[in-house]
């Protein structure tokens, strides 16, 4: 394990998971969609727990469908679902990096270290970064 990476692990997300779903309860979503390619596990457990459909096509998202992602840092990725959707919608993320361009309506945690999700390798999570 790298000092410099922050290992998120299983039971942190499980109990993340809760905490999401207790403010989502209170929004009436009627679906969920997870960012490609880290919000998709995110965005399936949330749709187990608050039993809506999830959404697996960007261009099927609606006006109250949840948008879900693991972190948010520079906002890139939102901007860019953002400008292809043409809607602003709510967004919600585990992390959230320090100044990110399109901001999570719900977040959890902020970002201090990179963070090494437990569906993720320390090779593998730099795929999801955003360039």
């Amino acid at each position: 394990m790298r000092k410099d990476f922050n290992y998120y692990s299983w039971p942190e997300f499980e109990e993340d998971c809760l905490k999401i779903m207790v403010w989502a309860k209170k929004k009436n979503f009627k679906s969920i969609y997870g960012v490609p390619r880290g919000g998709l596990i995110l965005a399936i457990k949330l749709s187990h727990l608050l039993d809506l459909p999830l959404i697996l096509s960007k261009d099927d998202v609606m006006r109250k469908t949840l948008i879900v992602d693991d972190i948010v840092d520079t906002g890139g990725t939102l901007e860019r679902l953002f400008h292809s959707l043409g809607n602003k919608f709510q967004v919600v993320s585990i992390y959230k990096g320090d100044d990110p361009k399109v901001k999570p309506d719900f977040y959890l945690h902020q970002k201090k270290k990179w963070v090494i999700f437990p569906w993720e390798t320390d090779q593998t999570s730099k795929y999801d970064s955003e360039f």
